[in-house]
C-alpha cells in the first residue's frame, strides 16, 4: 500500500503502509541529549488508527477515548511551504534555515556552551560545521534544515519511511510520508515532521511541544516496555 497518513476529523490518525518503531532521546553523563536511541518495531494492523487525543489506554493505538471527552482536533497549522516561512542563517559553505512554528522542543539544537544559531554564524570552521550538521539532522520536526548554495534544495538524510513513537512525546514522521488533513488538503511533504500525540498542540496536526507543558506520559505498561 502507498504510505500515507490521514487526519480524521476530531479523531485519530489513520495510517496506511507505514511501519512503526519506538524511539527516545539518548543523553550523556551530564543529561545533555546527544542522539536518538532506536527501540523495537511496533506490530500493528494495516491500516491502523493512532491516538491523537492523548488519552488512549492502548498507546500508540486509538481506543476511542477521544469520543468520551471534549477532544478538539481542529487543525490550525499553516499550509504554506516551509521555504516561505523560514529564516536564513548564512556562514561559510552552507545556509541553515529555521521555521520556529514547527518546533517540537526536542532540544537537540542546544548543548553546553553552544546552540545551532551561534554555530551557524561560525560554520566556515569545518569542526563547527560538522557539529551544527549533527544538531540539524537530529531535529525531528524539521524546524532546522540546511542547503549548500547555489543549490537551495534542503540537504536531507535518506530516512526510511516510518513513524517513530517518541517516548512521552510526538509521532516522528520520517522519510517523506504524505499527511492529509481532515478536509483533504495535503500538507507539504517533508523528510522530518512531528505530529501531535498528546492532544494539546496549538499547531495541530503538528507538535508544538505541548506534551512538555501538560506533562504527557505514556501509560506505565508502554513506558516499561520501551525501557526494556
Amino acid at each position: 500500500m502507498t504510505p500515507e497518513i490521514q487526519v480524521l476529523r476530531d479523531g485519530p490518525y489513520r495510517v496506511t503502509g507505514v511501519p512503526l518503531v519506538r524511539m527516545r532521546p539518548a543523553v550523556d553523563a551530564e543529561g545533555v541529549k546527544v542522539d536518538w536511541e532506536r527501540g523495537d518495531e511496533v506490530p500493528h494492523d494495516d491500516p491502523v488508527d493512532l491516538c491523537r487525543c492523548g488519552r488512549s489506554t492502548t498507546m500508540p493505538f486509538c481506543d476511542g477515548s477521544e469520543q468520551e471527552g471534549e477532544f478538539d482536533g481542529r487543525e490550525s497549522a499553516s499550509r504554506e511551504p516551509y521555504a516561505d516561512r523560514s529564516w536564513r542563517f548564512e556562514a561559510g559553505p552552507l545556509v541553515m534555515t529555521d521555521n520556529p512554528s514547527l518546533c517540537s522542543n526536542a532540544a537537540f539544537c542546544e548543548a553546553i556552551g553552544a546552540d545551532a544559531w551561534n554555530l551557524a554564524e561560525k560554520a566556515s570552521d569545518p569542526a563547527v560545521r560538522e557539529r551544527l550538521l549533527g544538531m540539524i539532522r537530529r531535529c525531528p520536526s524539521g524546524r532546522l534544515a540546511y542547503f549548500a548554495p547555489p543549490d537551495e534544495r534542503s540537504v536531507e538524510e535518506d530516512l526510511r519511511e516510518e513513524i517513530a513513537v517518541v517516548e512521552n512525546g510526538p509521532y516522528w514522521v520520517r522519510g517523506g510520508i504524505p499527511v492529509h488533513s481532515a478536509d483533504g488538503f495535503q500538507y507539504e511533504v517533508r523528510n522530518r515532521m512531528t505530529l501531535c500525540r498528546c492532544g494539546a498542540s496549538r499547531n495541530k496536526p503538528f507538535c508544538d511541544g505541548s506534551h512538555l507543558r501538560t506533562g504527557f506520559r505514556d501509560p506505565p505498561s508502554i513506558a516499561q516496555r520501551s525501557s526494556e
